[in-house]
């Protein structure tokens, strides 16, 4: 299920965002997952599973736990369980004889997969969760009456500590005394440029940011800005 499920989240990159590039995609989906989970998984692995997904041979597709409850939270889902149910599967002929003969054992299957689910939901109940709110993350409980699955992203401290949006001035101090970046930087929903504290995905589009740059401050914050 995971070949099916890692082959639907690149067909979904490639319709929503235009991404045709393979390591595009890869690109998008690592930042993605490492922004839903907080775990890293990288472009790389993702590449190796889908070359294999997409390969005639019998080459088994087995992510990590994590990003495959990612992914399907990508796709719309609120885990993996969820879209292992939910997800419309094609049975042929063959698939159906094999279950008639193995009935009993079917039956003992879905009834662990059952009591999985019924963990699984209880364990979706007590995860902390959070939402983003004007220009913070908040901490919040899972209520899908109240927040959509894409709006409900997995508790992260450091996200919710450190991922601001901000508004720069001429003021504002965009590199640290290493030379790295302190303010990222994309496009909302409505294509208009918006500025964070920290890296990660755009709370409405999912893009990643861009680290700002000197030609970004002068040209878009602080005409006088000089590094």
């Amino acid at each position: 299920m995971h070949r099916k499920l890692l082959l639907e989240a690149f067909k979904k990159v490639e319709n929503d965002e235009g991404l045709t590039k393979k390591t595009h995609v890869t690109v998008f989906l690592s930042d993605y997952i490492l922004e839903d989970s907080g775990e890293p998984y990288g472009e790389k692995i993702l590449r190796i599973h889908y070359n294999n997904a997409i390969s005639n041979t019998n080459e088994k597709v087995e992510l990590k736990s994590f990003a495959a409850n990612s992914l399907s939270r990508y796709l719309g889902y609120s885990s993996f369980s969820t879209y292992n149910k939910k997800a419309p599967k094609n049975i042929s002929k063959g698939d159906a004889n094999f279950f008639l003969k193995h009935k009993i054992k079917i039956t003992a299957i879905l009834a662990i997969v059952v009591g999985f689910l019924l963990v699984t939901f209880f364990s979706i109940e007590n995860q902390k969760w959070m939402v983003w709110e004007k220009d913070h993350y908040k901490k919040v409980l899972f209520d899908v009456e109240k927040y959509n699955m894409r709006e409900l992203k997995i508790y992260n401290e450091n996200r919710i500590v450190n991922f601001k949006k901000i508004i720069p001035d001429c003021n504002t101090v965009y590199f640290n005394n290493n030379g790295n970046e302190n303010i990222w930087y994309g496009k909302n929903n409505d294509k208009k440029l918006e500025f964070f504290t920290s890296l990660g995905l755009h709370p409405e589009t999912s893009k990643t940011l861009k680290p700002i740059t000197p030609y970004m401050i002068v040209n878009h914050i602080c005409e006088s800005y000089k590094k």
